[in-house]
């Protein structure tokens, strides 16, 4: 492990932790919000995707000790599930069940998986992402949840979770990709078909990635598994021509000219890193890979990866405020170790 990557892992377990940082007086306005305005103030969720992204990559450390840490707090408090980002935890928590052996672990999968098999859906397998737009399918959603989906069917012998997962994809697929360029929409609506958001968001082709790539590698083999793998291997030939020649990807792919976003990069490089990494590309893309590794390092600064867009807020709506988060930090350092650096 390079010394760089040793500086990003320990900023990882930091942010795990304390992610999002809040001044006092960010304290005091967050206090008086919540008197006032209790039901449109959410409580801070010290449990959301954001740190499901960090637990990822302390999994590809091995790093088993922090992650005991965090979801000691996780089942202490009852595994509180607002949304199915929540859900996202689950994936490490099972990696963590591998090495630990606690039933307890093991009833809290079972816990998430009754969870989203009674979550209100609109039509069969297809998850939507928030209980007051329930025909709205966010490509966001089916990577916080089918890789957890994947992993739990195959620990627990449990098909019915495998299904789900591939569903989830088979459906996006089939639902919300854009015929003219081969990229993925943000979503789409369940009720119409309509597809919603950009063509191309980085992110977006970042989330359905990973949903593949982390599906794929626990699947059971079959037509699904089959029709999935094309399905990545498509979407990686698709979108690995626009990578730029600085080794980034742009914030909206076909954007070339517009601001580089190392969080659709590290995404999409880790995606690609694990295609190879399970022998289900056919390219190496060693070239590629390298220049996004390149990248990514290029924008370290203080243990942090900056020049990454922030937090989308829904269809349509991607504020152009770039810094550093963890869901740069998280994927890019994942990308780093599963790529042996």
């Amino acid at each position: 492990m390079t010394q760089q990557t040793k500086t990003l892992l320990e900023e990882a377990r930091r942010e795990l932790f304390h992610y999002p940082e809040i001044t006092p007086k960010g304290r005091v306005k967050y206090v008086v919000k919540r008197l006032i305005r209790p039901s449109s103030t959410p409580r801070r969720n010290p449990f959301f995707w954001p740190q499901a992204m960090l637990t990822q990559a302390l999994e590809a450390a091995g790093d088993i000790t922090t992650l005991e840490k965090y979801y000691t707090g996780w089942l202490n408090r009852g595994i509180p599930l607002n949304n199915p980002d929540d859900l996202m935890n689950g994936y490490s928590l099972l990696y963590l069940y591998e090495h630990r052996g606690n039933g307890e672990i093991l009833t809290a999968g079972e816990k998430l998986l009754q969870y989203l098999l009674s979550y209100k859906k609109e039509m069969k397998g297809i998850l939507p992402y928030r209980k007051n737009h329930p025909s709205h399918i966010y490509v966001d959603g089916i990577g916080m949840t089918a890789p957890f989906l994947a992993r739990f069917g195959q620990m627990a012998q449990n098909q019915e979770a495998c299904e789900l997962a591939a569903e989830q994809i088979e459906l996006f697929l089939e639902y919300g990709m854009d015929k003219a360029t081969g990229l993925c929409y943000h979503g789409y609506d369940a009720v119409t078909k309509e597809k919603q958001g950009i063509i191309g968001w980085g992110r977006a082709i970042g989330w359905l990635g990973l949903a593949l790539a982390d599906s794929l590698e626990f699947l059971p083999e079959g037509r699904s598994k089959n029709r999935l793998t094309e399905g990545f291997q498509c979407l990686v030939e698709t979108v690995m021509p626009w990578q730029r020649e600085d080794g980034y990807f742009s914030w909206q792919l076909q954007a070339a000219e517009g601001p580089k976003d190392t969080s659709a990069t590290a995404m999409i490089a880790y995606m690609v890193q694990k295609g190879c990494n399970l022998g289900v590309l056919e390219n190496s893309y060693e070239k590629q890979l390298e220049r996004m590794e390149q990248a990514i390092l290029a924008s370290v600064r203080q243990g942090k990866i900056y020049d990454c867009s922030g937090e989308c807020e829904g269809f349509g709506r991607y504020p152009q405020i770039y810094g550093a988060y963890p869901w740069s930090l998280g994927p890019g350092l994942r990308f780093l170790l599963v790529r042996g650096k």
